[in-house]
């Protein structure tokens, strides 16, 4: 991670607020998703959050009026200066530059943890969620994105191709980004939930996010009729065996 994605987000031809002005649908989502998930975390609880990964702070505008004080973390310092530079409005934010697998906080020092598109770079989750764990409060809030790795094209493929071992593998889809061969990882939903499980964590929500991101879609559907259609999708609660969508969210709880 260190060799790889810090160059990547620090490359000067990179241009990442430029890679989500094109992504509106994406990135509406997610936010939608996003709010469904704080509203679940009682008040007396939405004292302190901090943004695991928060590149240049897209998430902010969520987050950021519901709580007392937010900590970005992002080891980009590209990135982090322009996090910086965008929410200059908000007096509650402060900054740090660092790795989610050594956050610079204090144990048990956070009501809630945000980490949104960070997951599909760690090839290693089990250190991230026992940081995680480490600077929660007992008790507190785990907000978790992750690529899904069953999502509808996956399922779809395996089915085309008689890849029936493909539905019974729990094992991470290692895939390859075009841009420096970066490792993109896609999760099984159950492998996310088991390793939150196995650490102490209770599962409160899941919802599958992005569930209409394709080409095609986007070009012949509005946004605002696709948004309203992945309302409505984020607000059906089906089984996980059928969570299509390319991205999940996962709320989870702290145990004491």
């Amino acid at each position: 991670m260190k060799t790889k994605l810090i160059p990547y987000y620090n490359d000067p031809a990179f241009d990442y607020r430029q890679y989500w002005q094109t992504r509106e649908y994406e990135n509406q989502a997610e936010k939608m998703a996003l709010k469904r998930l704080l509203k679940l975390i009682p008040k007396s609880q939405r004292g302190s959050i901090i943004d695991i990964g928060a590149g240049f702070g897209r998430l902010t505008p969520v987050y950021t009026p519901l709580f007392q004080s937010c900590l970005l973390v992002e080891p980009s310092e590209k990135l982090l200066a322009e996090a910086k530079k965008i929410n200059r409005r908000y007096d509650n934010l402060s900054f740090k530059e660092s790795y989610v697998e050594k956050l610079p906080v204090e144990d048990n020092s956070f009501d809630v943890a945000l980490m949104v598109r960070v997951a599909h770079h760690l090839p290693d989750l089990e250190k991230m969620i026992t940081e995680v764990k480490r600077i929660l409060k007992p008790e507190g809030y785990f907000i978790m994105e992750f690529a899904n790795k069953m999502h509808f094209k996956n399922r779809l493929e395996a089915l085309i191709k008689f890849n029936f071992i493909f539905f019974r593998s729990h094992l991470p889809e290692n895939l390859k980004t075009k841009r420096n061969a970066t490792p993109f990882f896609n999760y099984h939903p159950n492998q996310i939930k088991t390793l939150l499980l196995s650490h102490d964590f209770k599962i409160i929500k899941s919802i599958s996010v992005s569930n209409f991101r394709h080409p095609w879609l986007k070009k012949l559907i509005p946004l605002k009729l696709l948004l309203k259609m992945e309302n409505l999708r984020q607000e059906i609660n089906l089984s996980q065996h059928f969570y299509l969508g390319p991205s999940i969210f996962i709320l989870a709880k702290k145990k004491k």
